[in-house]
């Protein structure tokens, strides 16, 4: 079964979240390939002198689990290490399970400085501690 074709993909993920920025008046620097599982940085995007930073999350389907895949806020807290002046947001597909995470962790996001975005099937955004 090929799972790309499921909305909560990652990489379906990334398409949205980057139209969604794109649209926001953010310019999109690069995404990362996730249908080649590429390293590194799944959306980099500038505003100005603002630079964001993303780490996206899709959610696992039946078929496809990878542990790997699973250590968000550390991969997060990596990339805010190598780039200091940057934002950092983490991006999950809107699943009640991602919402009750946030809600046990965004205090702790919010001390960290790290933002959260969620899309939803029909490729709507919601973000929280992003700013402009």
């Amino acid at each position: 079964m090929d799972t790309t074709t499921n909305w909560y993909w990652e990489g379906n993920i990334v398409d949205a979240l980057a139209q969604h920025l794109s649209n926001s008046g953010w310019h999109i620097e690069s995404k990362a390939d996730t249908r080649s599982k590429a390293r590194g940085i799944d959306i980099q995007a500038s505003k100005g002198e603002q630079k964001l930073l993303i780490e996206v999350k899709g959610y696992p389907s039946k078929e496809y689990r990878d542990p790997a895949r699973a250590a968000a806020l550390l991969a997060a807290l990596r990339i805010q290490t190598k780039n200091p002046s940057a934002k950092v947001a983490l991006a999950f597909a809107d699943f009640p399970r991602f919402r009750t995470l946030f809600d046990e962790t965004y205090r702790g996001l919010e001390r960290l400085g790290v933002g959260v975005f969620m899309v939803n099937e029909a490729g709507q955004v919601w973000e929280w501690g992003v700013g402009n």
